[in-house]
């Protein structure tokens, strides 16, 4: 929990509109730091999007855990949840190109299956 608030997570989902101890408690620091702890949390500035939060698994876990993003984008935020392997359900694809300067690095070259999640609690905290 003390790396996400010592990268500043905090003003960066404040940024978008979502209070970062609503979305990770004090009483969850301890799930935070095992579903979260090994995750790298990566901020941009996306022209057209604004502040963008990525928390991407290490590569050995790319393809058990999700990527997750949120962003606010026409005044709606968002949260998307990305997986390598074809979810049940989803809600859209993303072909990440081999290289660009938006997403995060071991994101791409990759194919995402993309669920457009209304909860924007972050999904191992729920």
């Amino acid at each position: 929990m003390e790396e996400l608030v010592s990268k500043n997570l905090q003003n960066a989902f404040l940024s978008i509109g979502l209070d970062f101890r609503l979305l990770f408690p004090e009483s969850k620091n301890e799930i935070t730091d095992r579903w979260y702890g090994d995750y790298e949390w990566i901020v941009r500035d996306v022209p057209g999007y604004g502040t963008v939060i990525n928390a991407v698994p290490p590569d050995e876990h790319l393809r058990s855990k999700p990527w997750e993003e949120w962003y606010e984008h026409e005044n709606v935020v968002h949260h998307h949840v990305l997986y390598l392997d074809k979810p049940s359900t989803y809600d859209d694809i993303f072909d990440a190109p081999e290289h660009d300067d938006i997403h995060p690095p071991r994101t791409l070259g990759k194919r995402w299956w993309v669920v457009d999640d209304p909860d924007l609690s972050p999904l191992f905290l729920r």
